[in-house]
């Protein structure tokens, strides 16, 4: 409502009411919801009516397929597209050029293998990177996420 461009503006909720404002200024472009969520409950209202869902990787690529799964099930029962839900991952861990200590924490191919599941398998178009140390954004960039885009479009097609 304050960004209808509408004159006196009445609300009555639950919890708070509005009565005689004026709406402010009109976005230039759609404001949408974003939620980072994890929980049953918030997992289902993010299919229900968000716009984009923004979770953390916390190791767990079994969890991450559960969330989604609920996600994917709550937008379908609430008669939405689930593939319209934007879906940003931030993750965390170190490229190195040894082997593999965990997920997210090996070589570069081992990176590409795993952006492009949690790409492919779980709907994520987006990767937010929190890097650890020296290089690794420059690496991120130049390396891991150029083949991983080329691996996940071989594997969409």
């Amino acid at each position: 409502m304050m960004w209808s461009s509408d004159r006196n503006l009445r609300f009555e909720g639950k919890h708070y009411h509005l009565r005689g404002a004026h709406s402010g200024p009109v976005p230039a472009h759609p404001i949408g919801i974003w939620l980072g969520v994890y929980g049953p409950r918030a997992l289902q209202l993010t299919g229900e009516v968000a716009d984009g869902w923004v979770p953390s990787f916390r190791g767990d690529i079994k969890k991450i397929g559960e969330m989604t799964a609920r996600l994917d099930d709550a937008a379908a029962s609430a008669g939405r597209d689930p593939a319209l839900i934007r879906r940003i991952l931030n993750v965390h861990g170190k490229i190195t050029d040894g082997e593999s200590k965990d997920v997210l924490h090996g070589p570069v191919d081992q990176w590409v293998d795993e952006l492009t599941d949690f790409a492919v398998n779980h709907g994520f178009d987006t990767f937010i990177l929190w890097a650890e140390g020296n290089g690794q954004l420059s690496r991120f960039a130049e390396e891991v996420m150029p083949a991983a885009r080329n691996l996940v479009k071989a594997e969409r097609s």
